[in-house]
């Protein structure tokens, strides 16, 4: 990789590796985080943040030029935003892009360009800017970049990364409630994490290894909210009307939001806000562009899951979820699931699930089994276990992780019942997966190698493309009608990323489409196709 400067290809290779670095970093950097609330990990939520903008650049056509890939990421960045730290980085995202403008090619002036205007678009994405957060560390890479501006950009990212270093270390100093729990700012950490990651990338060197601190402080009581019970995230999009920017940047200044992060720009805008009101805002917030991707979450609850290091203290009901990879494992843990895992040729035995079930706390506990041979265990689990143990009939990974988004610890088990149910009947799904043997099955004749494909268990084509496969499997679903459909890529899956989102695009037309590495075994891509 050239140190000198960086064409389209090697900057999405550099991104993608330190996107990497930063997702097997995660768990350290959320260790250090003081404040479990609003947000959950700081860490996680950076790197599902790159990890989504990412997909938006591997899904890039080649050539590629350094603008381009710029764009793109920042692009996959708003909508990937999770959390405030990740709101915030989209936004710095963003400004890099603008910030380095039309550039086939990346050079060292241009990057420090580039991270200047990230610091500033951060800077205004926040309502109240707070020092000793990675807003400070963000400026400080900004800071070090000027000083070798005309430098290779190896050389600039050294400096950037040297200055972002320091400044991190000073925030200890600057937060009260960093200096009483004696750790960094775990945002400021994680720019960290991305700019070593990005130097190692071209240096063509293994990044630092990655340590995680003895004693999670994340998890250490007394750490109080800002005093709203909910954060709520959203995207405005352009409908006939471009997004009104300055119109929500005016109404969320009014008492009752704090913690206000707002990204994008008129074409796109996402949204981040605490507030005790959450349907309130999430109804004024049409006024402004079109309401896409709303969610809102109890930070009370989120704080208690933290705090009880996962005991379930203060939960209504507990949610077990059959994992069969670490992929999934995070999709479920995001969502507030606990997992067990779900081999892909042993399933899990009654004891194992009950014995797992008992353990998250709660007196009532739902149980996703997500494979058709692995509800008969969890059925016969509910006589086991000393918990109230409920089965929501999941029959696959997908559909439930789809029921795992309508979870809700603080509902009632009937409430919950209810809205898992709800989804799961809500949600067909695709698989594709590699023929061991030649057979006749359901009238379709499969071929030991092929690609067969299977619509919510049944098995009704077999193709020589995994790709294809797919796409004969979405247009069985009815995609087209859908209002979301993920795609889940597995372990074995060997095709281009690039070409099967371009496929499924054409095939889905306007709906929206999601690509995220599930690593599930057997099947080389799963996908779930949401009314």
């Amino acid at each position: 990789m050239n140190s000198a400067k960086l064409d389209g290809l090697e900057l999405r290779d550099a991104i993608k590796s330190a996107t990497d670095y930063l997702t097997q970093s995660a768990k350290a950097v959320d260790a250090i985080n003081v404040f479990p609330i609003p947000d959950g990990d700081t860490g996680s939520n950076m790197a599902a943040t790159m990890s989504e903008a990412c997909n938006y650049i591997l899904a890039l056509e080649k050539p590629l030029t350094a603008d381009q890939v710029l764009a793109t990421l920042a692009r996959g960045g708003l909508y990937g935003g999770r959390g405030n730290s990740g709101v915030i980085l989209s936004q710095a995202l963003l400004g890099l892009a603008k910030g380095v403008g039309e550039a086939d090619e990346l050079n060292g002036s241009m990057l420090s360009k580039g991270l200047q205007a990230a610091a500033d678009a951060a800077y205004t994405a926040v309502s109240e800017p707070v020092e000793g957060t990675m807003l400070t560390v963000l400026r400080a890479a900004a800071t070090g970049a000027h000083k070798r501006s005309e430098g290779t950009i190896l050389e600039v990212l050294n400096e950037a990364l040297a200055e972002a270093e320091r400044a991190q270390e000073r925030t200890i100093d600057q937060l009260p409630a960093l200096r009483e729990a004696g750790v960094r700012d775990a945002g400021g950490e994680g720019v960290c994490v991305l700019l070593r990651g990005l130097v190692a990338a071209i240096r063509k060197e293994l990044p630092p290894p990655v340590m995680i601190p003895e004693k999670p402080l994340a998890m250490l009581p007394g750490h109080v909210d800002d005093g709203f019970g909910y954060c709520t995230e959203f995207v405005l999009v352009a409908g006939e009307n471009a997004v009104d920017v300055e119109g929500l940047r005016q109404h969320t200044e009014k008492e009752g939001y704090g913690s206000v992060v707002i990204v994008g720009d008129e074409q796109a805008l996402r949204v981040h806000a605490h507030t005790n009101e959450p349907e309130k805002l999430l109804q004024e917030a049409g006024v402004f562009g079109e309401l896409t991707r709303p969610k809102f979450e109890d930070m009370t609850a989120q704080f208690v899951r933290f705090r009880e290091a996962g005991s379930g203290a203060g939960l209504k009901v507990g949610l077990l979820a059959l994992s069969s990879s670490t992929g999934f494992d995070e999709i479920f843990e995001s969502l507030g699931a606990n997992v067990l895992r779900l081999e892909a040729i042993v399933k899990p035995a009654a004891g194992d699930i009950a014995t797992a079930a008992d353990k998250l706390g709660p007196a009532d506990v739902i149980v996703l089994p997500n494979h058709k041979n692995a509800i008969p265990a969890a059925e016969q689990a509910v006589k086991l276990a000393r918990c109230k143990l409920h089965v929501a009939p999941s029959l696959s990974l997908p559909q439930g992780a789809a029921a795992a988004i309508a979870f809700n610890g603080q509902s009632t088990t009937k409430e919950n019942m209810d809205a898992l149910t709800e989804a799961l009947q809500g949600t067909r799904t695709v698989e594709v997966s590699r023929a061991v043997a030649n057979r006749m099955t359901g009238g379709v004749e499969v071929r030991k190698g092929d690609s067969i494909t299977l619509v919510d268990g049944r098995i009704i084509a077999s193709t020589e493309n995994a790709t294809e496969a797919l796409l004969t499997g979405l247009l069985e679903a009815e995609a087209g009608n859908a209002t979301i459909v993920t795609i889940y890529i597995g372990a074995e899956f060997e095709g281009s990323l690039e070409e099967l989102a371009e496929r499924c695009e054409g095939t889905l037309g306007g709906v929206e489409l999601e690509l995220i590495k599930g690593g599930q075994p057997l099947y080389e891509l799963v996908a779930s196709v949401e009314e």
